[in-house]
């Protein structure tokens, strides 16, 4: 049964590895099954997406390394100056006083796709028409910002945009993603080459509509007014994954087998009077990208991805809105507190060999992203981001090695194994110490060591895998356990009362020796002259009708929630109130007894002509404090009860026979029938006894299982007062009365009546001696 949980575990173990796998392989660039690439893969790399989430924010913010301003064109901005686009001497105007003020490298994240015509060629016309010296040129504002481009071309980099970013080597079709269409190729803008990466190499085996890296079908330029006069141009391209947060960026885009740069890289590139190489290795995929004077490389996957190390939410970084930079005052009227240094009071202070990013971020433009640490952040911060990564050379190393993926493997699979079976093994409290020990152990190692160092390798499977394990091994730990209670339950029901059984497996511990002192119910019942006819009976026919008769008295006893003690040959020992607390046992115990003498009357007659016996029984009921619990040695024990009430209730029962009655009990158990608001069963008061080896008398109470005339009941009542008066013949005319009415039949006396005429005759001989309290003194047990 131990070995059938690796049906569950193993499945855990290889789903949880295979995803893994198909996300190792989606980052490598190796995921070449369309199926698994298209519908499993981004799923799958947005879960892991999401453990990222949390670990940069359990990691916190942190300052940004390098001096970059946001230049905002915000809602302020856009509400003085005019809505958006704005005409394009007003970006001239921002861009130039940017730069007035000290800024090292400026990047645009706008593109301008298409001339900001103020005058229609139609209007110029009809202008013309009438004024012939009419010059619509002298009205527009590109050529504006042509001139600041020109200007400032050395330290001002431009953005680009793309239709589609496409993986060649993915496409189903080649019109899937036409990099090599000539029609394409010659529609790229002019001068696009001097765009692209100083040192492309490609292998010899390089083939564009093979590579899985992303490449640019098509472009959406600057317009030529602005792209001849430029010398710096990034791609402003950003995927975001498949829950829609933007965790890494192309850095390598390829276009007619030359590589191209996004807005960021070029920036950095730029400030850091640098050069880009990127190599592909003989599968057309990243090899290395690097700067290439400097010979530092930039962790990049095999597609070119760089995963984003962020800095933290939403102004992290500093911002200057636009509408500030264009003010004449140089003076900052609320001081921004720089993330490196102390608070700036001017926007020379601030932009003074800054890296400036101009972007906008209205929040009615719909340039707002989701990142790690929050949901709606300005596209351009993620941007800032990206370039203080590569300033500062810290972007996130992720597990593309095929290393750090094997080490992952082995883990997943080898160490999952030994888990599995560990905590399967253990009990509860140390398997769930075990999990704990493990899931935090491996999270301080991926947290603090790793993560907090700028590695960020994907254990979120990992995770999700020793969880599953674990609660899986629980929840079949959990229904073994119900399975095995089941069986024991089953099992020992047939030998111990249910109550039992189930307060043992609530509590193991209640199978320790000892016992407890409450107030319970204690039932014996005994069929009469048993030795008599079993003598008579063949051995399996005895057996045969044992089973039968305790058959049901067993039954009669658990429905009205007994516990049965032990069978003693033909006689049933019970008592209510135990394992489990019953405030009306002493009246389920009545009711019980009242039961067995109910049932027994509709078996007699088969009793008789299926055995041959005539089966009369006798049930004594007491209630008291009694000793109960598990009675014997650490070897051998059973749970039961002891003390003298217990023992009363046996001598009651052999008292049915001197009475001849049905059930006898006591005025503890009416007692405590009444005290627990439940209604007195019918019955009479039959005497007062002094059991053998008792000094004490007890009221005798006989539960009647049958409806007796109310008459006849009276009268005995006043036939037994008339007996405590020593009115001997008196009574004996009342008993014979009371007989009389509650015969059964003509052959059924009342046995009480006929056993206290008995009695009387025999005290007339020999009166009692004084003092006389009218109590009995039984001689015998």
């Amino acid at each position: 049964m131990k070995s059938r949980i690796w049906l569950v575990h193993l499945p855990i173990i290889l789903l949880c590895t295979a995803c893994f796998y198909i996300v190792d392989l989606g980052e490598d660039g190796r995921l070449w099954q369309p199926f698994l690439r298209e519908k499993f893969f981004p799923q799958l790399r947005s879960i892991s997406g999401a453990f990222t989430n949390t670990k940069f924010r359990i990691r916190g913010a942190r300052p940004p390394k390098n001096k970059i301003v946001v230049v905002a064109i915000d809602s302020p901005s856009i509400d003085q100056i005019g809505r958006w686009p704005w005409h394009r001497d007003a970006t001239a105007f921002l861009v130039d006083k940017v730069f007035s003020y000290g800024a090292k490298i400026v990047g645009l994240d706008i593109t301008f796709s298409e001339p900001d015509q103020r005058i229609p060629d139609e209007l110029s016309s009809k202008i013309k028409e009438k004024q012939k010296d009419f010059d619509s040129a002298a009205f527009e504002t590109d050529p504006v910002l042509a001139d600041a481009i020109r200007r400032h071309r050395e330290k001002l980099v431009l953005g680009w945009m793309s239709e589609t970013i496409c993986q060649p080597g993915y496409a189903r079709a080649e019109d899937e993603c036409p990099t090599n269409n000539p029609d394409l190729v010659a529609a790229y803008p002019k001068g696009l080459e001097r765009f692209a990466f100083n040192k492309t190499e490609l292998s010899q085996n390089f083939d564009q509509q093979k590579t899985p890296v992303p490449s640019v079908p098509t472009f959406i330029f600057n317009t030529e007014l602005f792209n001849d006069p430029s010398l710096h141009s990034g791609s402003l391209y950003v995927l975001p994954d498949a829950d829609g947060v933007i965790r890494r960026m192309s850095t390598v885009l390829l276009a007619s087998g030359k590589a191209y740069a996004p807005l960021t890289l070029e920036m950095a590139r730029v400030g850091l009077d640098e050069t880009l190489a990127v190599k592909l290795d003989d599968t057309s995929r990243v090899q290395s990208l690097s700067f290439e004077k400097s010979g530092r490389s930039i962790h990049v996957s095999p597609l070119g991805s760089l995963e984003i190390n962020f800095r933290g939410p939403g102004n992290t970084f500093q911002y200057l809105s636009a509408l500030d930079v264009l003010s004449e005052n140089d003076k900052i009227e609320v001081p921004y507190p720089l993330a490196v240094g102390t608070p700036a009071t001017s926007k020379s202070e601030l932009l003074k060999d800054a890296y400036v990013l101009i972007g906008i971020t209205a929040l009615g433009v719909h340039d707002m992203r989701a990142f790690p640490f929050e949901t709606n952040v300005p596209g351009v911060e993620g941007h800032a981001n990206i370039l203080d990564n590569l300033l500062a050379g810290d972007e996130l190393k992720t597990g593309s090695s095929r290393n750090a993926s094997l080490i992952i493997l082995a883990l997943m699979i080898l160490g999952a194994m030994f888990f599995a079976a560990a905590t399967h093994k253990l009990e509860s409290v140390p398997a769930l110490a075990v999990f704990i020990l493990t899931l935090g152990g491996i999270g301080v190692i991926d947290q603090k060591l790793l993560f907090e160092h700028d590695i960020n390798l994907d254990t979120s499977f990992m995770y999700l895998e020793l969880i599953l394990l674990f609660f899986v091994t629980v929840a079949w730990k959990y229904v073994m356990e119900e399975r095995n209670k089941k069986f024991i339950r089953g099992a020992f029901s047939k030998y111990v009362a249910p109550a039992v059984v189930d307060s043992i497996l609530k509590d193991p511990t209640t199978l320790m020796v000892g016992g407890v002192k409450k107030d319970l119910t204690i039932m014996f019942s005994d069929i009469r002259s048993f030795t008599t006819f079993s003598e008579r009976m063949d051995a399996k026919d005895l057996a045969k009708f044992l089973n039968d008769y305790l058959g049901f008295m067993t039954d009669i006893v658990f429905e009205n929630e007994g516990t049965l003690d032990k069978y003693i040959g033909d006689a049933v020992m019970a008592f209510w109130g135990a394992p489990l607390n019953q405030p009306k046992h002493a009246s389920n115990a009545c009711k019980a007894a009242i039961r067995m003498m109910q049932i027994l009357d509709q078996h007699k007659a088969r009793f008789l002509s299926q055995y041959g016996v005539d089966v009369n029984i006798g049930v004594g009921i007491n209630s008291g404090a009694v000793n109960v619990g598990n009675m014997g040695s650490n070897r051998n024990f059973a749970y039961t009860v002891i003390g003298d009430h217990v023992n009363l209730a046996s001598r009651l029962e052999g008292l049915t026979k001197y009475y001849s009655a049905g059930i006898i009990t006591t005025r503890f158990t009416f007692d405590m029938i009444a005290s627990s608001g439940e209604a007195l069963p019918h019955h009479r008061v039959l005497d007062f006894v002094k059991v053998k080896g008792k000094a004490n008398a007890v009221e005798l109470i006989e539960v009647l299982h049958v409806t007796r005339a109310p008459e006849g009941l009276k009268i005995f009542e006043q036939a037994r007062q008339t007996y405590l008066k020593r009115s001997w013949d008196e009574a004996i005319e009342l008993f014979k009365k009371a007989d009389e009415l509650l015969r059964l039949g003509r052959n059924q006396p009342d046995g009480p009546s006929q056993m206290f005429i008995e009695r009387i005759t025999e005290l007339k001989q020999t009166p009692p001696t004084e003092p006389w309290d009218g109590s009995w003194e039984m001689t015998s047990k």
